[in-house]
């Protein structure tokens, strides 16, 4: 199932500190995970992890083409 995924900067702890990243959600049940970097590589790596930690086991595609 293809499902919408929203995405927003954030700032998240990396191994030097802080560090610009994206929080992904997931618009059908709220999980959400945040990966390091704010590039188009750094949203499909948040989709792959949305998808390996669902919650409910879903294996949604999440629609993350949009952001580059």
């Amino acid at each position: 199932m293809r499902v919408h995924v929203d995405i927003d900067h954030t700032d998240i702890e990396g191994d030097d500190g802080q560090v610009e990243g994206l929080c992904l959600v997931c618009a059908r049940c709220g999980h959400e995970v945040e990966v390091a970097g704010t590039t188009g590589a750094s949203a499909r790596r948040g989709a792959i992890m949305l998808r390996e930690e669902c919650p409910k086991g879903e294996g949604n595609f999440y629609d993350v083409d949009y952001w580059e």
